[in-house]
């Protein structure tokens, strides 16, 4: 019986072992996530402000083309909001 139980401890003690290094490794993942997460972040943050200076740049060189794009928007939304 006490074969038994020096196996069992053996293999809960191997069982621990392994979920210790699964939480190892998955810390580790979630960081690395965390990391590529805020790198993409960084660039969608960096893109959108490029593309909003030249839309901010557009709009100051065709104003009257400005004015009538968002008058159009305002008209669509206007007409499916009605529906």
């Amino acid at each position: 019986m006490a074969m038994f139980s020096r196996n069992a401890d053996d293999f809960q003690g191997d069982v621990e072992a392994q979920i210790a290094a699964l939480r190892k490794e998955i810390s580790k993942l979630s960081a690395s996530l965390s990391d590529l997460g805020s790198e993409r972040f960084e660039e969608m943050k960096r893109v959108a402000s490029k593309q909003a200076r030249y839309a901010a740049d557009t709009a100051k060189e065709n104003p009257v083309t400005t004015i009538a794009i968002v008058a159009a928007a305002a008209l669509l939304l206007g007409l499916f909001s009605r529906r």
